[in-house]
C-alpha cells in the first residue's frame, strides 16, 4: 500500500533549518482542501494548461512517486498562511521536480492568479538548493522569493493583499511537474500530476 509524505515549502522572510521544527509544532491544525488519487502521475493530468477537470487521474500507473499528489492542506494564524503539500514520495528526485499550488482564479474559466511554487535541485536544472516563489500573474506578475526548507510552507501574510484579514483563497489547485533550465527563467513542464479544483479557505483570525 502506498503511503504518501509531507512536501514542505517554508516560506519566510528569515526563518532557519533550526526554527522549523518549533513553528512546525505551533502551526495550527490543517484542514485538508483537496485530495487527489496516490498513484496517477502519468503525464496525461491536463499538463497544467487548465483547471484540472480534464485527464486521467487513475491510469496508466504512475511514473513518477516524488510528484506524485496526494493532498493539499491550509492552515492560518494572524501571521501565517500554512500549506502542506502530501506526495507519494519526498523531494529531491534524481530528476529535478517542482510544485505549484494555485488559487483564486480571475473568473470563471480563468487564469489562476496567485501561484506558489517550489523547485528542487536534480538532472536537468543548474539548482544546488532548492528555490521558490510567490508570484501574482494577475497583477503585472509580480513576484517574491521564498525559501524552501523543511516539511511545511509558511508564507507571511504581509507578501501578499489575498492573504489579508478575512481573506478567502478560492478554488485551490496543484500541480506537480519536471523542471528544467536556469532558475528561475527554466522549463515547468511537462506536468506530472495536477489535482482537481479543492475547497474555498478562509482565513479566521484568532490569536494564538
Amino acid at each position: 500500500m502506498k503511503r504518501a509524505v509531507s512536501v514542505g515549502i517554508v516560506v519566510s522572510v528569515a526563518l532557519s533549518l533550526a526554527a522549523i521544527p518549533p513553528l512546525a509544532a505551533a502551526a495550527p491544525k490543517p484542514k485538508v482542501v483537496i485530495e487527489d488519487p496516490v498513484g496517477d502521475a502519468n503525464f496525461i493530468n491536463d499538463q497544467g494548461t487548465g483547471d484540472g477537470s480534464f485527464g486521467d487521474f487513475a491510469t496508466p500507473a504512475d511514473v513518477s512517486s516524488v510528484t506524485d499528489l496526494a493532498s493539499i492542506s491550509f492552515s492560518n494564524d494572524p501571521k501565517n498562511l500554512y500549506i502542506t503539500i502530501d506526495t507519494e514520495a519526498a523531494p529531491p528526485a534524481t530528476q529535478g521536480v517542482g510544485y505549484r499550488v494555485r488559487v483564486n482564479p480571475d473568473g470563471a474559466g480563468g487564469s489562476y492568479c496567485l501561484l506558489f511554487e517550489a523547485f528542487f535541485p536534480g538532472a536537468g536544472n543548474d539548482l544546488t538548493e532548492a528555490k521558490g516563489h510567490l508570484r501574482d500573474v494577475c497583477e503585472g506578475g509580480e513576484s517574491a522569493p521564498v525559501q524552501v526548507l523543511g516539511s511545511i510552507l509558511v508564507i507571511p501574510r504581509n507578501a501578499h493583499k489575498a492573504l489579508g484579514k478575512g481573506a478567502t483563497l478560492k478554488a485551490p489547485q496543484a500541480q506537480g511537474f519536471i523542471y528544467g533550465g536556469s532558475y528561475p527563467a527554466g522549463v515547468a513542464a511537462p506536468t506530472t500530476d495536477t489535482t482537481k479544483p479543492g475547497s474555498d479557505y478562509k482565513l479566521v483570525d484568532k490569536k494564538r
